[in-house]
């Protein structure tokens, strides 16, 4: 399964430079497929390929955010689009 993390950097400028130096140190989360950050410099939308969320590394990186959201995601493939076309025809 794979799943969009968007965490949001808590306040403070030293926040960020502590959080900089344990990335340095530890990395993306096991399973990082895709690391982005926001232009706002605030925002930062982590993609994991994992079969269990990662908690050493929600540990490790929660002192520097003040909100977190994962979202389970699903490749838009054949078998997604014939499942769609399957509920919108049962919608009437």
């Amino acid at each position: 399964m794979k799943y969009v993390v968007i965490a949001r950097a808590a306040p403070g400028v030293e926040s960020q430079r502590k959080a900089l130096e344990v990335f340095m140190k530890a990395g993306p989360a096991q399973g990082s497929t895709g690391l982005l950050a926001g232009a706002d410099g605030k925002t930062y939308i982590d993609i994991i390929e994992s079969d269990a969320p990662d908690m050493v590394s929600a540990y490790t990186y929660a002192p520097f955010f003040e909100k977190f959201e994962v979202i389970p995601v699903a490749p838009i493939d054949e078998a997604w689009l014939q499942t769609v076309q399957a509920a919108l025809a049962n919608w009437d």
